[in-house]
């Protein structure tokens, strides 16, 4: 099936897994993958010049290297009849539009997935033994997938024309599901505890898929919760339980219960504390009426220290989102 695509989402969704599912029939020396990042230039993306030394004289000239896309063509060339793909992760983190420079024009594809208008490269079409000349197409058989994490849009936003050129796959924020619709609840969900209040005795028992499902419908709920847009809610994997420690949580075993527990609390106070101090509840929404954390929490420190130990959640938060989901994703 030929594929132009990218997989956006939430951070935490699984794009990276949708990648390797719909890859998982490809042979990996058909699979160029490459990770965009901000110092990511078209010079890396296609190839460039480089010194290389003849060890035997010593002289040293100026040669191609081969780029991820020129690469990936080469391969695409050479066995015409096997699909080629190339795997750019974190497409939003660098600027598109020069990474892709002139090539950018052979992503109009035909009907037969080839690329409806050429380019003349020659440092390209030099590593292409089947081209007659310096014009080079995209062939059928050349792939591309994108990943994009929407909350990292405004670090180069994309133009429509780029965008245009792709199928786009919306990866929802959602526990994931198995092939007859149900929810795998098994899948990286272990037990977690929040301190409803300062008294132990109130601690509310739920589990990851629960407490970050509601921590999302409070994230955009526009009346009772901050009203944000998508960008800012999480997906089921942006922290990532071991598969033990994800039954030892649950254990009827209370020794092992409690250790599990305590390596669950150390994860999410080192991963994902920060992130709702900084990006979700920001510094906007603190002279609002309603808030993520409780009013006695004054600071990142406040927050860091006090979670697992008392009340770190508002009441907002607590009653109208948490505690009517609390049980709505069960191991």
């Amino acid at each position: 099936m030929h594929k132009q695509i990218i997989y956006f989402g939430a951070p935490g969704t699984g794009k990276s897994h949708s990648v390797d599912q719909s890859l998982n029939h490809v042979n990996n020396e058909r699979v160029f993958r490459v990770t965009i990042h901000p110092e990511f230039t078209y010079s890396d993306f296609i190839g460039q010049l480089l010194p290389m030394k003849d060890s035997t004289t010593g002289d040293v000239t100026f040669e191609f290297a081969p780029g991820p896309f020129t690469r990936a063509l080469v391969e695409a060339y050479q066995n015409y009849n096997e699909p080629v793909y190339l795997v750019l992760e974190e497409l939003s983190r660098g600027n598109v539009a020069a990474i892709f420079g002139d090539i950018f024009q052979l992503l109009d594809r035909n009907e037969s997935f080839e690329s409806k208008f050429p380019i003349r490269n020659k440092q390209i079409a030099d590593e292409i033994i089947q081209l007659p000349s310096d014009e080079i197409r995209l062939p059928s058989n050349f792939n591309i997938i994108g990943t994009v994490n929407v909350n990292d849009q405004n670090v180069f936003p994309m133009d429509t024309a780029f965008k245009r050129r792709f199928d786009w796959a919306y990866i929802t924020s959602l526990p994931v599901k198995d092939d007859a619709g149900n929810t795998i609840q098994s899948l990286n969900n272990p037990k977690l505890y929040v301190s409803s209040d300062d008294n132990p005795a109130n601690t509310l028992e739920t589990t990851w898929q629960s407490f970050y499902t509601a921590l999302n419908e409070f994230i955009t709920d526009k009346e009772n919760g901050l009203g944000k847009n998508e960008d800012k809610q999480l997906g089921q994997f942006f922290l990532v339980f071991r598969d033990q420690l994800v039954s030892d949580s649950h254990s009827t075993n209370q020794t092992v219960a409690n250790q599990a527990n305590i390596e669950v609390m150390d994860i999410m106070k080192n991963k994902l504390l920060l992130y709702l101090w900084q990006d979700v509840q920001g510094h906007v929404t603190f002279n609002n009426s309603i808030s993520l954390f409780d009013n006695q929490i004054k600071s990142f420190d406040d927050l860091y220290s006090s979670y697992g130990v008392k009340k770190v959640f508002s009441d907002a938060f607590l009653n109208n989102f948490l505690i009517p989901n609390i049980n709505r994703y069960p191991y």
